[in-house]
């Protein structure tokens, strides 16, 4: 008796959080918060179903776009890796830590802008090779992310060499002996007659503040010597080009959707909706992204980062149940059909309507007024014949 793709997924699943919960039993790592853990668990299930579905899938040309899916959710056993960097292994290697987390996070950026982007090409430009789409996807994406993340490529330090950095460690300097001498931290005012503050371009300083100048300065960033505030500080670049991302994908996908609405496309089952998922991921990071870098104190951040975290997840179980259901829809035998008469006519071939869409059209419209193509559907799998195959 053959076991069901979903108890298949289910057990790798299980298998790769004890492997990973048995590794912090007996190797050294940093505490990660639970929110985050739930986050990258969730993303583990992700790529095990795009694992089954690029198998499954009949459709070439879609088989194309979930691997691609498959490849940015791949990154989250890497990012259970980046616990024990710096803690189990590579130990002493300066900045590895650093080094690691910035990197997959680009790495997540620009995984998630090809899945994005060739998904939306795809739609677009639906007679073009598959070479194609991906030569116009690697286009984009080289533009955008080689402008956005070129200076992390050219000097893996770049974070530490921003102006921001560089002052803060002239005042953080100063204070660390003012509070070995003096037993606490200096006032605003002691700091501002005591320490002139320079501008920075490439981390090469070019000039002394003036006075007016110095004095705003050190009240921005005097907040940034308590505890491990600066790490804020340090990381505000990054998350800063992360929101531009996020900027892109969301632009990417409201691309789709307008393009959906004005052509109205066939498309393959369920991917709509992966994209409306998509789009509220999106979303959410800006503000996230948004909150760390007006942020002040790490602790409240990280628990900001936290909150944030679990509405992410959310997000996330749904694109769960979308891709489960992608995965059902392709294995079964009206699915199969469906996609494959897709890719053989797609201009013979209305778009499915699947029970979200149902759902909608029952409770918010009246379906005689949208009895159009573009919500035209079999309203049982029966009628999946007769209802997909126009003419």
């Amino acid at each position: 008796m053959r076991m069901k793709n979903s108890v298949k997924i289910f057990l790798l699943w299980l298998t790769s959080i004890i492997a990973y919960g048995a590794s912090t039993l007996f190797f050294p790592h940093r505490d990660t918060p639970m929110a985050a853990l739930f986050n990258v668990f969730v993303q583990g299930l992700l790529f095990l179903i795009c694992v089954f579905i690029v198998r499954k899938e009949p459709n070439r040309t879609n088989k194309f776009i979930f691997f691609n899916f498959l490849l940015l959710y791949g990154l989250s056993f890497v990012s259970l890796l980046y616990d024990f960097v710096g803690r189990a292994f590579l130990k002493g290697v300066p900045y590895i830590s650093h080094f690691f987390g910035q990197y997959l996070t680009i790495a997540y950026a620009v995984l998630q802008a090809i899945a994005i982007i060739y998904l939306v090409i795809d739609l677009l430009f639906r007679d073009f090779r598959v070479y194609q789409k991906y030569i116009g996807t690697a286009i984009i994406v080289l533009f955008f992310g080689g402008y956005l993340f070129h200076q992390y490529l050219l000097n893996p330090l770049y974070l530490y060499s921003t102006e921001n950095i560089k002052q803060w460690k002239t005042l953080d300097h100063y204070a660390s002996q003012y509070q070995s001498e003096k037993g606490d931290l200096p006032s605003i005012a002691t700091v501002s007659t005591n320490v002139t503050l320079q501008a920075w371009s490439d981390g090469v300083p070019v000039a002394d503040l003036y006075p007016d100048a110095n004095m705003r300065r050190i009240q921005e960033l005097y907040p940034y010597l308590e505890s491990e505030n600066y790490l804020v500080l340090l990381w505000q670049p990054l998350y800063l080009d992360m929101i531009y991302m996020d900027v892109l994908f969301v632009g990417f996908i409201l691309l789709y959707f307008g393009y959906q609405y004005k052509k109205d496309p066939p498309q393959g089952a369920y991917i709509d909706k992966i994209m409306f998922l998509l789009l509220l991921t999106s979303s959410m990071d800006i503000l996230h992204n948004w909150g760390f870098i007006k942020s002040v104190e790490w602790g409240s951040m990280t628990q900001l980062f936290a909150i944030g975290q679990y509405i992410t997840v959310f997000a996330e179980v749904m694109l769960v149940a979308f891709f489960a259901l992608r995965l059902k829809f392709i294995s079964s035998v009206q699915g199969e059909f469906y996609e494959l008469e897709l890719a053989a006519n797609p201009r013979q071939v209305s778009r499915w309507r699947d029970w979200v869409d149902n759902m909608v059209l029952s409770h918010f419209f009246n379906l005689k007024v949208f009895n159009g193509r573009l919500f035209q559907g079999p309203s049982t799998k029966e009628d999946l014949g007769k209802a997909t195959i126009k003419g």
